[in-house]
């Protein structure tokens, strides 16, 4: 047989032979997900959490006072939610340490602890939610969820001081900001998620301002929902004790 003949069989037999050995080669494993937790969960038990990645869904408190030290940087700020309050670092929310405490955030990152044994999560991935929300509907919004959560008389007076209903605890009053009227569809999109648009309330753009606003009764647990849509520009509160203006005499 040819010596060149031979020569190309055995390259190709090699080349095969390769091919073989990679296709039976097992893919590497995936990581594994994030672990849903609770800070009450990590709190609770915060060895059995040091290392893995988890993801906390609750409030950005910034650099709220009253608990303890941040455990690396003097930037670290706070993350809350109904079971807790935990310390994050490695990565800047992105929010305002005073101006935007309240707003819901997603935080996923992995668990570590200080030498006193205090957990804090070095944050990977943060995902800002309701954006859109003004500070005083969050905090409206918080106030429900914690008397629904845990009722005090005096939760329930600050709410109604504060010009809310409370008759209903999970349904919140809001002014919808948008740059026009919403149409039929978008109206029968907002009733499918549960919220009730009045559109007899429209106050369309004028007078320089960019949006015009709708009054709507909007389930607490939809305030993420609806800030996603396009449309809608801004979301504020409608449960406000107002001041009466007067004029200033000369």
């Amino acid at each position: 047989m040819d010596r060149h003949l031979i020569g190309k069989l055995i390259l190709s037999a090699a080349f095969l032979a390769v091919l073989l050995m990679t296709a039976c080669q097992q893919a590497p494993p995936l990581p594994p997900p994030p672990v849903k937790a609770t800070i009450g969960d990590i709190r609770g038990v915060p060895t059995a959490y040091e290392g893995k990645v988890v993801t906390i869904e609750g409030k950005y408190q910034g650099w709220k006072g009253g608990f303890g030290s941040p455990p690396v940087t003097r930037s670290d700020w706070l993350v809350e939610d109904a079971t807790g309050w935990l310390y994050v670092t490695g990565k800047p929310a992105g929010l305002d340490p005073l101006d935007d405490v309240g707003c819901p955030i997603k935080v996923t990152g992995v668990i570590r602890i200080t030498k006193d044994g205090e957990p804090y999560l070095y944050a990977q991935e943060i995902e800002i939610k309701a954006k859109k929300a003004s500070a005083l509907l969050l905090l409206q919004i918080d106030l429900r969820e914690k008397q629904l959560a845990t009722p005090t008389p005096e939760r329930l007076e600050q709410m109604k001081a504060m010009g809310m209903r409370t008759e209903n605890l999970s349904m919140q009053r809001i002014f919808i900001h948008l740059a026009q009227e919403l149409t039929a569809w978008q109206i029968d999109e907002l009733e499918a998620m549960g919220i009730t648009p009045y559109p007899d309330s429209w106050i369309p753009v004028a007078g320089g301002h960019a949006a015009g606003f709708i009054v709507a009764d909007m389930p607490i647990d939809k305030l993420d929902e609806l800030a996603g849509k396009d449309y809608v520009m801004r979301l504020d509160t409608a449960e406000q004790v107002l001041e009466p203006q007067t004029e200033q005499l000369p």
